[in-house]
């Protein structure tokens, strides 16, 4: 697939699965199969191709498996409900399962952002892990109350939720969504041709009225900036059990991401690792995509997990 000047390779092996409220998700496979395992998913409103400029730093030494959430990216719309955090976190699961199940156990490393990076969190609130070590970036951890920076978080949620309740869901091509993303402030950093591939990866083409749909309507994108602000996340009653990274974007540059300096409070509070990625926004892998697989490749490194 050629996408804005990003050839994204053609997947080595896919998995269909079927949730067990009939949803359906697609797993592709690229990469070392000798590798260790990478599991690899989006952001709310994108999806797993849209990281290519990411992961495709991975694809010589680490068996690559992504996978988009349900009504997002190559899957098909199921439902409008579910289409919450609880239900991506029960989904995640069971696509780690299956992979393991299909593809064999080996040492396996999720790597998250924003969205698929609270679903992970859901699951090591509880004291549940999946993964042998998770790198997450940016996710946006909303304090308790009490904290100055709860508000701000929230008020950039209801922002994102207001502007995604009236996003425009059906385009003539995807020229059309590219350049609509390219007035988008929150995009204004992106690596030249992410835009493009970005269009590519969140539209489908409809046959029968001949326009390209956004794979998840912005009415289902909308509520999960402000519902993450009701979950559990800040129950964690200790240090990881296993090795755990964020990455967050900039805290300190002037124009910061509210979840910046969430990210950070909330690595202090629970003794997780932390970095972030100087001159950078929420999409900062789609930004800064060399100095994040540096950190990702450094962490496991000082972990003791090698390709």
């Amino acid at each position: 697939m050629d996408s804005a000047g990003f050839t994204l390779p053609r997947p080595t092996a896919t998995l269909d699965l079927a949730m067990d409220d009939g949803a359906s998700i697609r797993v592709v496979r690229h990469g070392n199969p000798s590798g260790p395992r990478v599991v690899l998913s989006h952001g709310n409103g994108f999806a797993s191709d849209s990281y290519f400029p990411f992961w495709r730093l991975m694809l010589q030494r680490f068996d690559l498996a992504l996978f988009d959430f349900r009504n997002c990216g190559r899957n098909p719309f199921h439902a409008a409900e579910p289409h919450h955090y609880p239900r991506f976190a029960r989904d995640s699961a069971a696509v780690h399962g299956t992979i393991a199940t299909e593809w064999g156990e080996k040492t396996t490393i999720g790597v998250f952002h924003s969205m698929s990076a609270i679903a992970a969190l859901l699951a090591v609130v509880d004291g549940i892990w999946h993964w042998d070590a998770l790198v997450l970036f940016d996710p946006p951890v909303v304090p308790p109350e009490g904290s100055s920076l709860r508000a701000l978080l929230m008020r950039e949620g209801e922002l994102l939720r207001d502007a995604a309740l009236i996003r425009q869901y059906r385009f003539a091509n995807p020229d059309e969504l590219t350049e609509v993303f390219s007035y988008l402030y929150r995009f204004r950093r992106l690596r030249k041709g992410v835009a493009e591939l970005n269009a590519r990866s969140t539209l489908r083409f409809d046959r029968e009225s001949g326009e390209w749909l956004l794979c998840c309507p912005g009415s289902l994108e909308a509520g999960l900036y402000t519902e993450v602000a009701e979950l559990p996340i800040w129950r964690k009653p200790g240090p990881p059990a296993r090795p755990l990274l964020i990455v967050g974007s900039d805290p300190g540059a002037e124009d910061a991401a509210k979840t910046a300096p969430c990210c950070k409070l909330f690595c202090e509070t629970f003794d997780i690792d932390y970095a972030f990625v100087p001159d950078t926004s929420h999409l900062l892998q789609l930004e800064e995509p060399e100095q994040c697989f540096a950190l990702f490749n450094g962490f496991l490194a000082d972990n003791g997990i090698t390709a």
